[in-house]
């Protein structure tokens, strides 16, 4: 078995596609770090002379019709039916800071965090603790290095080509059924090449993702905007490493399994990329089945944890109906089931053809 597993590793690297994937993630990640310069620059002297003076002009308003504007607000929020309404009254004046362009650090706090989910990291009232607890993880924010998450789907999906044209390719040039009159024993050969393949796309997938957080921590180290670069944030950085290694070696499985299982590339990436497209974009209409959604599950692995909102209707006493959004959790624990679970029933699945299917 070892020596099928070299042999196929081998064999995966000689291949221009999986070369070809590595250099695209390293594009692609070289682009994600090129897109976060903008954001990643302090304000310019000019900027901030613009911005002071959009203040004190702010400023000389607010002192004139200041009280009037408070005092109108109040008188708004007392009159609201919900008696815990807050209009934010007390948070009216003007602030420099709302004219100056926004700046986003490396490592973000938990101001900007709160900011993108709206909820506060202590959790407002009414609040799921475990939701306001996962929305208000690192991973979970807005810019800088946490905003980057998406680009890693890319770097799974091509995890998942590698696996793919692995198996395809021989299948489209007969040379599979060709091996096989080597080594007949078609599960040894089936479980190397899945094994070559979680393997060998682990360079692909962190290729990228090392450029990424490289390239954003030189460009916001420039720029003086790396933020609270702690301990406890490098640990996030390299714990979602290690998840995202797991999940690439998963996804590059997968695509084995579905390679064997559709015989054809197209195929097996159309239906992968058609099944992620529909549970992230038509989910919503699945209402509290998101749970069990793979987008869901696996972003809750990526990220320690995810959420999922839906529209309860209930009706009271009075028979009047009302439409209450209801958040929910889904652990990073049940992501990493979910996947470890889709990840053994593809690969039993295609096992079981691949064993009984004729390659020649």
């Amino acid at each position: 078995m070892m020596r099928l597993f070299r042999v196929e590793l081998r064999r995966l690297w000689w291949r221009r596609v999986t070369w070809g994937a590595c250099l695209l993630a390293v594009v692609v990640a070289g682009i994600t770090v090129f897109s976060g310069l903008g954001n990643a620059s302090p304000p310019s002297a000019q900027e901030i002379a613009d911005a002071e003076r959009y203040y004190a002009e702010e400023l000389e308003w607010w002192e004139q019709d200041g009280e009037e504007q408070v005092a109108q607000c109040r008188e708004d929020e007392a009159a609201d039916a919900d008696p815990a309404a807050d209009y934010g009254c007390d948070q009216m004046a003007p602030q420099l800071e709302f004219f100056l362009p926004p700046t986003v650090e490396y490592f973000p706090d938990a101001g900007a965090r709160e900011w993108f989910t709206g909820v506060p990291v202590e959790g407002e009232p009414g609040t799921d603790p475990q939701v306001a607890e996962i929305q208000a993880g690192f991973w979970h924010g807005w810019g800088g290095l946490p905003g980057t998450v998406t680009a890693t789907w890319f770097l799974l999906m091509l995890a998942l080509v590698v696996g793919v044209s692995f198996v395809t390719a021989e299948i489209g040039a007969g040379s599979l059924g060709m091996w096989l009159t080597f080594e007949p024993r078609r599960r040894p050969v089936y479980l190397a090449k899945a094994a070559a393949a979680a393997v060998g796309a682990l360079p692909v997938v962190l290729a990228g993702w090392l450029v990424v957080v490289g390239g954003l921590y030189a460009v916001h180290a420039a720029f003086g905007t790396v933020g609270d670069a702690s301990a406890a944030a490098w640990t996030e950085v390299a714990t979602f490493t290690g998840r995202l290694a797991v999940a690439g070696a998963a996804a590059a499985a997968i695509g084995v399994a579905l390679g064997i299982l559709l015989k054809h590339a197209a195929a097996a990436i159309g239906v992968a990329v058609g099944v992620l497209w529909a549970t992230a974009f038509l989910g919503f209409g699945t209402g509290a089945a998101q749970r069990w959604m793979p987008v869901v599950n696996l972003d809750a692995w990526m990220r320690g944890g995810s959420t999922y909102g839906f529209s309860v209707v209930s009706s009271d006493d009075s028979g009047q109906y009302t439409d209450q959004w209801v958040e929910r959790a889904v652990t990073q624990a049940q992501g990493g089931l979910y996947l470890l679970a889709l990840v053994v029933v593809l690969s039993l699945a295609a096992l079981l053809v691949f064993r009984r299917r004729d390659v020649s």
